[in-house]
């Protein structure tokens, strides 16, 4: 989101639902029907037209070399909330059969004061803008859901992953929580809710205090998670891992990711090479020297030592989004679109 972001999550209805057939956040990459990768984003409020969703496939299976879809243009355009989004997250269902985009409603572009107006932080939308699609090429949306309490500030940064302990997707995001109210109390937080359909959505609740913003989480082997957000000294990238759930403990790995190869960083994203399993990749967007994505690599998420990848080249004016692992079928529809 940007350096100065807060937390922020969840309002609505408490459904009940049929269990999907399979966890749709582990999509592993040791499929080999997977040829390449998807990458959705926006490009910064210097334009008018930065605040919306553009997309990119990559060449060859390589997630350092990209063809942007529509010439570089925007992908998907919102015409609801603010008209502007920000901080796009790709979620895939586990048989490939739906996709969802969720993203901030947020556009600072023509906004009085520009970041300096405080009030896109105490008075911020509290929904979040989603889109859906069956084939990644044709979309639905955009559509507006209310996930954040009346009492939240704002709702930025807004991801999901596969929950299997609730059998559901759990939503969380980033906000500063203006006052005590709708049991959750006040202060800087990361929210969280549950859906399976991305139209109903379960009561907000606090899901996580002292972790920064812009939160990411991503399931790794042997039913271990690991958190990338920006927390910790020197503004920088943090790993964190979870070895029981959700829910569970989370247990700092590293921090200082990104250190000696930019001043600072936001909105990291993570995701696991197709090609190589043990390999993962990790993008920290290099917000205060205005360039953008910059991604790093391990070859063993356990330790959380990323290393910055050599001869890369990604989408111009790369911003905060995500990654996700698609079918040579997949790459041809986006391609078309």
């Amino acid at each position: 989101m940007r350096a100065s972001a807060y937390l922020s999550w969840a309002f609505l209805l408490s459904p009940i639902w049929a269990a999907p057939a399979a966890n749709p956040c582990d999509i592993r990459s040791t499929d080999t029907s997977f040829t390449d990768y998807a990458y959705v984003y926006f490009t910064g409020e210097g334009t008018s037209d930065g605040e919306q969703i553009r997309m990119a496939v990559s060449n060859n299976n390589d997630p350092t070399q990209w063809t942007t879809l529509k010439n570089g243009q925007p992908f998907l355009t919102s015409n609801v909330g603010t008209k502007g989004i920000r901080d796009p997250s790709l979620i895939a269902a586990p048989d490939r059969s739906k996709f969802w985009i969720i993203a901030t409603d947020l556009k600072v572009n023509g906004l009085p004061g520009g970041w300096s107006n405080t009030d896109m932080q105490t008075k911020g939308s509290k929904s979040i803008v989603v889109w859906e699609s069956t084939n990644l090429k044709n979309w639905s949306g955009p559509r507006l859901a209310k996930v954040s309490p009346d009492n939240a500030g704002m709702t930025w940064a807004p991801d999901a992953i596969w929950d299997p302990e609730r059998n559901a997707y759990m939503v969380y995001w980033t906000s500063s929580v203006m006052s005590n109210g709708n049991g959750i109390s006040a202060g800087w937080k990361i929210l969280r809710c549950y859906t399976n359909d991305f139209v109903t959505f379960t009561k907000a609740e606090e899901y996580l205090v002292g972790y920064g913003m812009d939160v990411t989480i991503t399931a790794g082997d042997n039913g271990a998670f690991y958190m990338i957000t920006k927390n910790g000294p020197n503004g920088l990238i943090q790993e964190n891992v979870s070895h029981n759930g959700l829910s569970g403990q989370w247990k700092k790995v590293s921090e200082n990711i990104g250190q000696g190869d930019m001043p600072s960083g936001e909105g990291p994203l993570i995701f696991r090479d197709n090609k190589t399993p043990s390999k993962w990749h990790v993008w920290i967007d290099n917000n205060t020297r205005g360039s953008g994505y910059m991604p790093f690599e391990t070859n063993d998420i356990t330790t959380g030592h990323y290393i910055k990848t050599q001869n890369y080249k990604l989408p111009a004016n790369p911003r905060h989004g995500y990654v996700i692992p698609i079918t040579a079928a997949e790459r041809q529809a986006l391609l078309s679109a």
